[in-house]
């Protein structure tokens, strides 16, 4: 009888599970319970601290993935953002193709045009951490900003939390932005209470620190955005990729999906039409009136979508 699809595809994951259970035992979390990996020796045996940790089901999904040859981004995607956005608790996350895109696009949202007087222009000043993750402070200098740094705690590593009113410079001050260092979480209280009484938006890079709480809540859903980052040592990992969560105003959202998705002006995901319900009656600037607002770019975007390999993955 000749074989279908289907069971063709089963039996290759099959396979892959199979692969998987014997090639990547080192890869499982745990010692003791795996008959295909060594009992932990201490002294002896290597501790991956910062190494993937993956079972048979990410390969499978990898596997699987490719089979369906999707290859950009999918449905998978959007569950992904829906889920990874309840766990945290946030209104919104966006999937991106690393940590470091994550932080760029986080801060090409605030440049946006649309949102009025509290547009970051460059020579707007943000404060941020003078020693950290180069990507943190990458995309201020790349969008014409100026950072203007505080010390780091020799103890935590974390900002200097008490130097903020020193670095704050009134009508140049926009923003700040820093990360939890190493998982370990910076002043939340002190910094989340400074950016309100000033009115500035907060960025947290939160790429070292999903899971991590302060005062009983989690890292990434106190500031404005949050990013994080899933690449292989991290908590989570989809190989590449990171997120940007939308914890304030889910305008926002729109605005990381633009500068995300080349700059597009329309919200309609990937083979979704229409969902505004006038994608010909928009009238923007000196474009002939019923132009296809589908072909309409409002920001200088990029493409930075994950793979849906990626998704799966994740």
């Amino acid at each position: 009888m000749p074989e279908t699809i289907e069971t063709l595809r089963e039996q290759i994951l099959e396979l892959t599970r199979e692969y998987s259970q014997l090639a990547h035992c080192a890869n499982r979390p745990g010692y003791g319970k795996d008959p295909h990996r060594a009992v932990f020796q201490p002294g002896e045996s290597h501790v991956p601290y910062a190494g993937r940790v993956f079972d048979t089901t990410e390969v499978e999904a990898a596997i699987g993935s490719a089979l369906d040859f999707w290859l950009t981004m999918g449905k998978e995607g959007a569950a992904f953002e829906k889920e990874f956005a309840k766990r945290l608790g946030v209104k919104a996350s966006i999937l991106v193709n690393s940590g470091s895109s994550a932080n760029l696009l986080a801060v090409a949202a605030l440049t946006s045009h649309k949102l009025g007087e509290r547009q970051l222009k460059p020579g707007d000043e943000v404060i941020t951490v003078a020693a950290g993750f180069p990507t943190t402070v990458a995309p201020i200098l790349q969008h014409g900003l100026v950072p203007v740094f505080i010390d780091n705690d020799p103890q935590t590593l974390n900002a200097v939390c008490d130097q903020l009113e020193e670095a704050y410079s009134e009508g140049r001050t926009k923003a700040v932005m820093m990360a939890h260092t190493l998982g370990n979480p910076f002043d939340l209280a002190q910094v989340s209470e400074f950016c309100r009484r000033r009115n500035l938006w907060l960025i947290e890079d939160n790429c070292d620190a999903l899971g991590s709480t302060y005062d009983g809540e989690l890292t990434g859903t106190t500031g404005d955005l949050s990013t994080q980052s899933f690449y292989p040592p991290h908590h989570l990992t989809l190989g590449e990729g990171g997120a940007v969560s939308v914890n304030g105003d889910l305008k926002l959202k729109t605005l990381v999906e633009s500068f995300r998705d080349w700059g597009r002006d329309c919200w309609c995901a990937s083979g979704v039409d229409n969902t505004c319900g006038k994608r010909f009656a928009w009238q923007l600037g000196e474009l002939p009136e019923d132009y296809d607002h589908n072909l309409i770019y409002s920001h200088l975007g990029c493409n930075m979508k994950p793979l849906d390999i990626q998704e799966e993955i994740g």
